[in-house]
């Protein structure tokens, strides 16, 4: 292999990182996907190092010069189970010469292109808060409420994109919007006061970071202590972002109610 094979096979596999990565994987399996696309170039010499926010890449041994590093920060992420099995099935493809790195790299490509829409995405929402609310014995209002809820939910996020809003604030400001104004549609509707907590609790599962909660003692036990307690900080500071938010909201809404 010449230099600039070396290179791209380096760059396919850093591809590969940042993708898992913006998806939520675990760091572990980052490496492990990582590792296997570069032992493809035969060289002795592999390190991988997979955190929260970087990436960091080395490829040596005696057919090259210098060794060959890539570093890549990542800055944003998104829970997406599907993407992180694409990367992973390609990476196995790669070893088991099922495919070219070539053919590997169109593949990564074309993982972005095949998102699911953002209408896709609010039906989800919607669908997955009333969902809750019927597991969660809701009656008609409260599947009403839930209805309006995740709508607003669904408002807050263009907030997010439209002022690049970082997930505690984000997590604030979500859940001060629906917990102030879901308790003053309650008081309007005459439902009991309860129902706030049927309505609340099912806006909040969308929000809820489970996934890097579970990545980040997934990490931990494998011994990654490292990037494992940054996903465990990572998923505390947003749990306590969504009960400030709720918090203010319903100290906001009792002061209007009362007021009114």
């Amino acid at each position: 292999m010449s230099l600039k094979d070396y290179k791209y096979i380096v760059e396919v596999a850093t591809f590969a990182g940042l993708i898992m990565l913006e998806s939520n994987a675990e760091c572990y399996r980052v490496e492990n996907t990582v590792s296997r696309i570069l032992k493809i170039s035969n060289l002795p010499t592999i390190d991988v190092f997979a955190n929260t926010t970087g990436l960091f890449i080395t490829l040596d041994g005696p057919n090259l010069k210098a060794p060959i590093t890539f570093v890549k920060r990542i800055e944003k992420r998104e829970t997406n189970l599907r993407k992180i099995h694409i990367v992973n099935q390609i990476s196995r493809d790669i070893t088991a010469k099922t495919i070219t790195i070539e053919e590997a790299y169109c593949q990564l490509q074309a993982i972005g292109k095949t998102v699911y829409s953002k209408r896709i995405h609010s039906i989800s929402t919607i669908l997955l808060v009333l969902s809750f609310t019927a597991l969660f014995g809701g009656n008609l209002n409260e599947l009403f409420l839930s209805f309006i809820a995740a709508i607003l939910l669904l408002g807050t996020y263009k907030l997010k994109q439209y002022f690049e809003l970082n997930d505690f604030i984000f997590g604030t400001v979500s859940t001060l919007i629906v917990a102030t104004i879901i308790p003053i549609l309650i008081h309007v509707i005459g439902q009991p006061d309860n129902s706030f907590n049927v309505v609340i609790i099912s806006v909040l599962m969308p929000l809820f970071p489970g996934t890097a909660f579970t990545n980040g003692f997934r990490d931990t036990f494998k011994g990654d202590y490292g990037s494992g307690v940054a996903k465990i900080v990572e998923a505390l500071i947003i749990a306590v972002s969504l009960g400030l938010g709720v918090a203010l909201g319903l100290f906001i809404s009792k002061g209007i109610v009362s007021w009114v």
